[in-house]
């Protein structure tokens, strides 16, 4: 399966580190941002915090005054050497600091978080792998600028080459046999002999048009360790809904067309080498066979193709 491994900061592009087709492994660097902006702005928030630092350790400072003065106006005022007033406004100032002090530190934990914020935007420069896997799209170029506002720009889809999902789609005149944990199989266009066998994980509910016709994709994934099995494969994929024996089949070439009743035209050949049309139903197939449910006997032939491409070739249907 692949992923896309996106930016989640803006900036120009200033070293790609792979290749397509490259292994990579967890936390290897895959491509890094242009750090110098993300790095300004750590240094501004840093400043601003310590601004704000040195800020409270004043206020703090006048905290300590106002609070000496104020005991002393008390003192003061219990030896009537002093108005009553006088430690009222000292009290008064003391509280302000105490207010004023409180605002204070809410804005050093606020700039500590912008910090925070930009230091972490600084280390979204560099752009990792998030687990081990293959490079299979590279959609950044070197010196490329990516904005990341509204939407994150991929810069690298990696895939997991251990183990692959296929997808197949179904027509939706079969889909009602699908069901999940059912076994399939499937091969390769490339020639080679290997049956590759996977159980059905996902059907899709949202169907694919293609013309009238209505699909559904079907998932399963697959052993890829061997890694003969690349993205975007074409592949011929068979998936078991069922098994029956000693039941009577034909092959599937000589099926014609499928009638609203779901039945198919055979050409049926008697003894005397005449060949009649028969409406048939059938069940289970496997590609090659089909199982008949009605319309044909054992012993009884039929022609392997319609009648404008068949001429005599032609198959006893068998138990």
């Amino acid at each position: 399966m692949a992923y896309d491994v996106g930016a989640q900061v803006s900036g120009q592009v200033r070293k790609i580190h792979v290749q397509l087709g490259q292994s990579v492994k967890k936390g290897e660097v895959l491509v890094s941002l242009d750090p110098e902006l993300a790095r300004s702005e750590v240094a501004q928030a840093e400043a601003a915090l310590a601004q704000q630092a040195a800020l409270i350790d004043a206020r703090q400072a006048d905290l300590k005054l106002a609070q000496a003065e104020l005991g002393r106006q008390r003192r003061l005022l219990a030896g009537e050497a002093t108005a009553a007033t006088e430690a009222e406004r000292a009290e008064a100032e003391l509280l302000k600091l105490q207010a004023d002090l409180r605002g204070q530190n809410a804005s050093l934990k606020s700039l500590q978080a912008q910090l925070d914020k930009r230091r972490l935007a600084l280390g979204y420069a560099t752009i990792t792998a998030p687990f081990d896997g293959v490079v299979v799209n590279l959609p950044v170029q070197e010196g490329q600028t990516v904005i990341a506002v509204q939407i994150t720009p991929v810069m690298v889809t990696l895939a997991n080459m251990d183990e692959i999902t296929v997808r197949t789609r179904v027509p939706e005149a079969d889909i009602a046999a699908i069901r999940v944990g059912q076994k399939a199989r499937f091969i390769t266009l490339s020639g080679e002999a290997q049956r590759y066998e996977g159980v059905v994980r996902v059907i899709q509910p949202v169907p694919e048009r293609a013309g009238n016709a209505v699909f559904y994709n079907v998932l399963f994934e697959v052993d890829n360790k061997a890694r003969k099995l690349l993205p975007d494969m074409t592949v011929q994929v068979s998936i078991e809904t069922g098994q029956a024996k000693g039941v009577l089949t034909v092959p599937t070439v000589a099926l014609g067309e499928r009638a609203e009743d779901g039945r198919f035209t055979v050409q049926v050949v008697d003894a005397k080498g005449s060949a009649s049309l028969r409406k048939v139903r059938t069940g289970l197939q496997d590609g090659a066979k089909v199982e008949v449910t009605e319309g044909l006997k054992a012993g009884e032939k039929v022609l392997l193709a319609p009648p404008t491409e068949a001429a005599s070739a032609a198959s006893a249907a068998t138990p």
